[in-house]
């Protein structure tokens, strides 16, 4: 494929209830169908918040959330992109999920920094591999939220061939010239497609401003959201960034036998 529509869902989730989200996963998806999009994107935790009860909400991967978006993976011909607290000793870990259109488990990536600023490391641990799956043959990749903040994993899959990165999020307003700042520079540095996905509304924790975005290799937006809960939709140009990293090699330029010297 040389293009690939991508729909991030802006919801307002509701907290610590995974009946109430799941009820209203259907009517996004069913929305993002109608608008043509291939994959759909919802925010991180998007069927309880960014809960620290981890325990209490733990299941296994594949399990009850991944298996819920699996029907609506089938029902509506589309990749699903969800994530879920999965069940894991010491602590769960905070894990993002793709479902393809047959319903099956194309990719299960774990949050590799836990967000320890918002002592999300006393209740969930990292995971520690960032694979690299295929929607429609397009080599992509996830990374979650916090881990916005390290170039590392984005170089990891950009040297693996990913060409579109996934990221859910729940960023709050106080922070959120730092996400946009960010989303670019990924997209930049790696000549790679960023989609971010962040929630709109409160929860006992913060305020979250939505401000989703698809990114091209430029930095440049696709799509961008505002505060609003609601779809962001954009169509990503593949042949475009294949010719700019062709064009402008900057991937190939790069000396990884120097960089464990310095």
């Amino acid at each position: 494929m040389t293009s690939l529509r991508v729909a991030l869902v802006q919801q307002a989730t509701a907290w610590e209830d995974p009946a109430a989200n799941l009820a209203r996963a259907r009517d996004f998806v069913a929305e993002a169908a109608r608008a043509g999009a291939r994959v759909v994107v919802f925010p991180e935790l998007a069927t309880t918040g960014f809960t620290m009860a981890s325990e209490g909400f733990a299941e296994p991967l594949p399990g009850p959330t991944s298996e819920a978006f699996a029907v609506l993976s089938r029902e509506f011909g589309l990749y699903l992109v969800g994530t879920a607290v999965e069940a894991h000793a010491p602590h769960p870990r905070n894990a993002a999920f793709v479902t393809a259109p047959d319903g099956s488990l194309v990719a299960l990536y774990r949050k590799l920094h836990p967000f320890t600023y918002g002592e999300e490391h006393r209740h969930y641990v990292g995971g520690d591999d960032c694979p690299v799956f295929e929607v429609d043959g397009i080599p992509c990749g996830l990374q979650i939220c916090y881990d916005l903040r390290f170039p590392e994993p984005f170089r990891a899959l950009a040297a693996k061939g990913a060409e579109v990165v996934f990221l859910p999020a729940n960023w709050p307003i106080r922070r959120i010239d730092a996400w946009s700042t960010l989303l670019a520079a990924r997209a930049i540095e790696n000549q790679m497609a960023v989609c971010g996905v962040n929630r709109v509304g409160r929860d006992p924790l913060a305020e979250y401003p939505g401000r989703s975005a698809i990114l091209d290799p430029f930095g440049a937006a696709i799509a961008t959201g505002g505060s609003e809960e609601g779809l962001v939709i954009g169509e990503i140009d593949l042949a475009k960034l294949r010719a700019w990293r062709t064009r402008f090699p900057a991937l190939q330029d790069r000396r990884p036998e120097l960089y464990p010297k310095l």
